[in-house]
C-alpha cells in the first residue's frame, strides 16, 4: 500500500473509532494485519502496524465502555494488542523516518495504555520519550501530540500519587503534575488559535485541566507550586565515591524511592520504600511480609552496589591479579568486574519469583511454593479468581511485566507476546538462560559484525557494554516490580474494616549501628 492509501485507511480507523463502530475495526484488523505481517520492511510497514495499533485502541475504548466491569480484568486482549502493536512501530528500523507527529503519537500512546492497564512507571517513561524528541526536533512543541505528552504526564503523575501511600510523596506528584498542566497550557492556547477541525475535542481538555489547576491553587500556596523544584533539588552531602554512586543510581531511576519517577532531583538519592501500615488478626502475631519485604529491598540494594562496582571499579584489585587465564583467541574477557555485573544480573532476575511468593503470602493463594514462580502464580485457578476481584491498579502492573519477563516459545499463551516484548526482554531471557544454566562469552566487540568463520562452535555471546546495558535495565524492572509490590499491600490494606479482631502495625524503620 502507498502512503497515500494508508492516509485513507487512518481516517477510516479514526472515523470507525469515533462512533465506537466495534464491528469494522474487528473487520480492518483481521484483513489489514495479515498483509502488514506479509510487507517488506518499509516506513510504510512501520505507518502500517501503528494504524492496527489505532484500531486496538479504538476497540479498547469501546469494549470498556460498553462493559465496564471489563477494565478490571487482568486479560485484556485489546490493552495488551494495543502495546503489541505501538511497540512493534517502535521496534521498525524505520521507525525514525516516521513524520515526527506519528513519533510522537505512538511514545504517547503507548504511554496511555500502560497508563490505563496500571504500570505508571513504565507509563512515565514513555511519554518523557515523546518530549524528549523536543531536543532534537524544536517544531515538535506545535504539535497537539506534545502538549497531549505533558498533558498525560501530569495525568500519570496524578494516579501515581494515589497509589502511592507516602502522604508527603502524594503532595510532591501533585505539584508536579500542576508544573506539567502549566507547562502545556499556552502551547495548547497557540494550537486552538487555529480552526482546526479538532479544536473542539481540545477546547475541552483545556477546560479539563485548567480546573485541575485551580484545584490545586486552592490546595497549595502558589510559592509551594511554583517552586517546587528548588525544594526537590535541596543538595545532599557525601563523600567523593558515595556522591557519584548515588548520582549514577539517580540518573538510571534504581532508587526504591517513588520520587525518583519525577525526574534528576537530588531529594529521591535514598531508598525510603517500605509497606504500609498493615491491618492484621491480633492471633496471627506480627507479619511475615514485613520480613519478607525486607529481604527484597536489601536484596535488591546489594546487587545494586555490585553492579555499580562492576561498571567502575576498573582498577584491578589485590582479588582479581594473577589469575592465570588461557588465551582462548576469541575476544573474550575474564575479570572479576564482569563476574559482578553477572551475578547482579541473576539476583535482579530472582527478585521476580521473590514476588510471586509474597503474593501467595498475602494472598494466602495456597499454591505449592515449589510450582511458584513469577509467570506461573497468575495462571493457578485459585490466583486468577482472588485477583480478578480485587480492583487493584498495581497489581495489574505486575501481571503485566510478567508477560514481559516470563515467556516460553513452546507455550501458546506466549507466542504472541514474544515478538512484542519490552525491546530487552527476549535478551533478557537468554541472558538469564545461559548464565544459569549453560556458558555466556562475554565479548571485549562485536565479533559477529566482522567475522567470517560462522561454522565455530561458539558459547552465547553478548559484549561487556551489552551486559551492562542489560543488567541495567534489568535493574530498572526489579525497581519497578518491587514499588509495584509495596502499592499492591497498599491498596489491599485500605479496603480492610478496622473491627475489635484486627489491630494496626504501624511499620517503622531502624539502623544498623
Amino acid at each position: 500500500m502507498t502512503f497515500q492509501q494508508l492516509n485513507e485507511l487512518g481516517q477510516i480507523v479514526d472515523n470507525a473509532c469515533d462512533a465506537n463502530n466495534i464491528d469494522e475495526l474487528n473487520t480492518i484488523i483481521a484483513i489489514h494485519s495479515e498483509y502488514t505481517e506479509s510487507m517488506e520492511e518499509s516506513v510504510e510497514k512501520t505507518y502500517s502496524y501503528y494504524l492496527l495499533g489505532n484500531a486496538w485502541h479504538g476497540v479498547r475504548k469501546t469494549v470498556h465502555e460498553k462493559n465496564v466491569t471489563k477494565i478490571w480484568n487482568l486479560e485484556q486482549e485489546e490493552v495488551f494488542k494495543e502495546i503489541y502493536y505501538f511497540r512493534k512501530v517502535i521496534q521498525q528500523k524505520d521507525f525514525e523516518k516516521l513524520d515526527l507527529s506519528l513519533q510522537l503519537a505512538v511514545y504517547v500512546n503507548l504511554g496511555n495504555a500502560f497508563s490505563h492497564y496500571g504500570r505508571t512507571i513504565n507509563a512515565i517513561k514513555y511519554f518523557d520519550k515523546a518530549i524528549a524528541l523536543k531536543i532534537w526536533h524544536k517544531s515538535v512543541v506545535n504539535h497537539p501530540n506534545y502538549f497531549m505528552a505533558l498533558i498525560n504526564k501530569g495525568l500519570a503523575f496524578e494516579y501515581y500519587s494515589s497509589l502511592d501511600y507516602d502522604d508527603g510523596h502524594k503532595e510532591l506528584f501533585i505539584k508536579i503534575a500542576y508544573k506539567n498542566f502549566k507547562e502545556a497550557m499556552p502551547i495548547v492556547d497557540k494550537y486552538l488559535e487555529k480552526d482546526y477541525f479538532d479544536r473542539e475535542y481540545y477546547q475541552e481538555i483545556k477546560h479539563n485541566i485548567l480546573s485541575r489547576l485551580n484545584e490545586y491553587k486552592g490546595r497549595f500556596s502558589i510559592d509551594d507550586l511554583e517552586n517546587i523544584e528548588c525544594f526537590l533539588n535541596y543538595k545532599t552531602k557525601f563523600s567523593k565515591n558515595e556522591d557519584k554512586y548515588r548520582k549514577w543510581c539517580l540518573l538510571h531511576k534504581l532508587f526504591l524511592n517513588s520520587l525518583n519517577d519525577l525526574g534528576y532531583y537530588d531529594i529521591s538519592t535514598h531508598d525510603p520504600l517500605n509497606l504500609p501500615n498493615l491491618i492484621t488478626k491480633i492471633e496471627e502475631g506480627f507479619p511475615k511480609i514485613v520480613t519478607n519485604f525486607n529481604q527484597l529491598k536489601q536484596e535488591y540494594i546489594s546487587y545494586r552496589h555490585l553492579l555499580f562496582e562492576g561498571v567502575h571499579e576498573k582498577t584491578p584489585k589485590y582479588y582479581d591479579k594473577e589469575t592465570s587465564i588461557t588465551d582462548d583467541y576469541d575476544y573474550n574477557l575474564y575479570n572479576i568486574n564482569i563476574e559482578k555485573m553477572k551475578i547482579a544480573f541473576r539476583g535482579f532476575y530472582s527478585i521476580f519469583d521473590k514476588i510471586a511468593n509474597f503474593l501467595n503470602e498475602y494472598f494466602n493463594l495456597k499454591i505449592d511454593e515449589k510450582k511458584i514462580d513469577f509467570r506461573k502464580v497468575w495462571s493457578d485457578k485459585n490466583s486468577l479468581l482472588v485477583f480478578n476481584k480485587t480492583e487493584n491498579l498495581a497489581l495489574r502492573g505486575l501481571y503485566l511485566m510478567s508477560k514481559d519477563l516470563f515467556f516460553a516459545k513452546n507455550d501458546e499463551k506466549s507466542k504472541e507476546f514474544i515478538e512484542s516484548l519490552e525491546a530487552e526482554a527476549q535478551k533478557i531471557n537468554d541472558i538469564r538462560n545461559h548464565l544459569e544454566h549453560k556458558f555466556i562469552s562475554i565479548k571485549l566487540l562485536d565479533t559477529e559484525q566482522f567475522e567470517t568463520h560462522k561454522e565455530r562452535n561458539r558459547n552465547f555471546a553478548i559484549t561487556e557494554d551489552e551486559l551492562q546495558q542489560k543488567t541495567i535495565h534489568l535493574a530498572q524492572l526489579a525497581r519497578e516490580a518491587i514499588i509495584y509490590l509495596s502499592f499492591v499491600v497498599h491498596a489491599e490494606e485500605k479496603k480492610k474494616d478496622i473491627v475489635y479482631k484486627y489491630a494496626i502495625i504501624k511499620l517503622s524503620s531502624y539502623k544498623e549501628k
